[in-house]
């Protein structure tokens, strides 16, 4: 359960999460918070598969990799 907490993709996917709430909490404009979770909906994702195809990569290999 340890290593669970040290995974990148979590801990990306839990930044996105909290950086999408701020925006509602910080009263930006509608157009920057748009712009904000337009960029964070594109960038977490696409690191998260990313990431995901590393150690997929990594394990069909035989290597480890975090």
């Amino acid at each position: 359960m340890n290593s669970k907490w040290t995974s990148r993709k979590l801990w990306a996917a839990i930044g996105g999460l909290v950086c999408v709430i701020a925006v509602e909490f910080l009263g930006v404009g509608e157009d920057v918070a748009q712009n904000i979770v337009n960029t964070v909906t594109y960038i977490v994702p696409a690191y998260i598969g990313g990431q995901g195809l590393v150690d997929a990569l990594a394990a069909y290999s035989g290597n480890k990799s975090s």
